[in-house]
């Protein structure tokens, strides 16, 4: 294996337990906004994903602003469910919940921890600036890496060359040829290193199970790595 010096980790879904913190910030946000209008109920969360989802995509294909992301989700939302509200105020509100979270994926913590001592680890995410530091600082992440990239503060997002133009350039040292980005997203990570110019590394524990048709897609992209768990990870990087 190549010898590597600098690791990229994206964050949720590869480190943080996004799921977790999602559910707890629109289950808070829900109850706030729309408790006096319909009981939560977890199809409510389902919906809202599928809208979340949708403005995700059109952002790593370039089609929307972060801002436009961020109110859209929720007008979205609002119109599919029938519920009143002001686009802005939920997202605001949903924001402050979610900085609240750090739940991380079991054993990505000793995984930093442990590569921290033979390498340089920087987090590379996409998502608004606060939520994403509060929750890396309350994680426990923090003190095993030299620094995080958000796409807020960039001014692009992962896939886009220009953000990780961006995060080099605060990279002391730092050498293509010798960094490996690490993530579970084939249209954010391992198409954003391809673009980038650096070598990847696919963390798809579950992908291929649940999503057969991703095989498929990951085939069109250049990926120098596929793995399935931390012990993977861990096996071939220490």
């Amino acid at each position: 294996m190549k010898r590597y010096r600098f690791l990229l980790f994206d964050a949720d879904y590869t480190l943080l337990d996004f799921d977790k913190d999602m559910f707890h910030a629109f289950q808070a946000t829900y109850e706030a906004c729309f408790g006096s209008q319909r009981p939560y109920s977890p199809q409510l969360l389902e919906q809202y994903e599928v809208c979340n989802n949708r403005w995700w995509e059109k952002l790593e294909r370039g089609e929307c602003t972060k801002s436009q992301l961020y109110v859209g989700r929720f007008q979205d939302f609002l119109q599919e469910t029938g519920l009143t509200g002001q686009p802005e105020e939920i997202n605001r509100l949903y924001f402050e919940n979610l900085a609240q979270g750090g739940a991380l994926l079991p054993g990505a913590l000793e995984l930093v921890r442990d590569l921290s001592g033979a390498y340089q680890l920087y987090i590379v995410t996409n998502g608004n600036a606060v939520s994403q530091m509060s929750r890396l600082e309350r994680s426990g992440l923090l003190p095993y890496v030299q620094d995080v990239f958000v796409s807020e503060d960039a001014g692009a997002a992962k896939p886009d060359v220009r953000y990780f133009d961006y995060a080099f350039s605060r990279i002391p040292g730092f050498e293509k040829e010798r960094a490996l980005l690490i993530g579970d997203s084939l249209t954010s990570d391992m198409l954003g290193a391809q673009n980038a110019g650096i070598d990847s590394m696919w963390y798809c524990p579950q992908a291929l199970r649940y999503y057969p048709e991703w095989e498929e897609e990951a085939k069109k992209l250049s990926i120098t790595y596929q793995v399935g768990s931390f012990a993977a990870i861990r096996g071939m990087l220490l």
